[in-house]
């Protein structure tokens, strides 16, 4: 299997969570038309990530700082729909909030994509099979973005599952840290049979599903009342 087919199918995988919380900005900002500048810089900024992971990684506190970011967007993801998420009226598409809207999208894209960028930093650091496998994933992935929508938006319990996982990684990645190995070896040697992590990791994705089956009760009862 070439590199490129790696690349391609790796990040096809991984952003199938992922195009639930981008495809909420984008749904909001539909009338901008970012389609094809969002993949362009998203495959710029993730090329840019493989480059220079190794190095972001070792940074004390990162897997902690962007842990806890993305435990505050599993959050969202569980408590709101999709439907809730209202589409902006056009009031007017320039420049400067198109490329705001692009800055978000990056931005977000960053506290996601670490699995896959790191993934694919171990299987090649060539800049045309990185750039091409990233740019063709993005966007088949972005052209069934409505389907993924539509879908989310039909089966509330798809972005509870999504947002539960994503909490589950976020709590790896902050217990991974290099901040925390000394007290989490500490707790597994009080408690030889027992792995934090992998306990904690679990019991993350049950007090999510929990908050998002309660949030979509209340939103139900709401909307029942209305």
């Amino acid at each position: 299997m070439t590199d490129f087919l790696k690349v391609f199918l790796i990040t096809l995988v991984s952003d199938i969570d992922n195009m639930l919380i981008l495809g909420t900005i984008l749904h909001r900002y539909t009338y901008l038309n970012l389609t094809i500048p969002a993949i362009m810089v998203l495959t710029l900024t993730r090329t840019i990530y493989v480059v220079i992971v190794n190095r972001i990684t070792d940074f004390p506190m990162f897997h902690l700082l962007m842990g806890i970011v993305l435990l505050i967007i599993a959050f969202k993801l569980v408590r709101t729909s999709i439907n809730g998420e209202p589409v902006r009226k056009p009031a007017r598409g320039s420049y400067y909030l198109k490329a705001k809207v692009l800055l978000l999208i990056a931005a977000t894209d960053l506290l996601i994509c670490m699995d896959s960028i790191m993934i694919i930093s171990g299987i090649t650091q060539q800049f045309k099979d990185i750039i091409l496998g990233i740019f063709c994933s993005l966007l088949i992935s972005i052209v069934f973005l409505p389907l993924i929508v539509n879908l989310a938006s039909t089966f509330f319990w798809i972005n509870i599952i999504a947002g539960a996982f994503i909490a589950q990684n976020s709590v790896i990645g902050i217990l991974n840290d290099p901040l925390l190995a000394g007290p989490v070896q500490a707790i597994n040697k009080l408690f030889p049979e027992t792995e934090l992590i992998q306990i904690a990791a679990n019991g993350t994705i049950i007090i999510f599903i929990i908050i998002g089956v309660v949030s979509y009760r209340k939103q139900q009862r709401i909307t029942i009342h209305k």
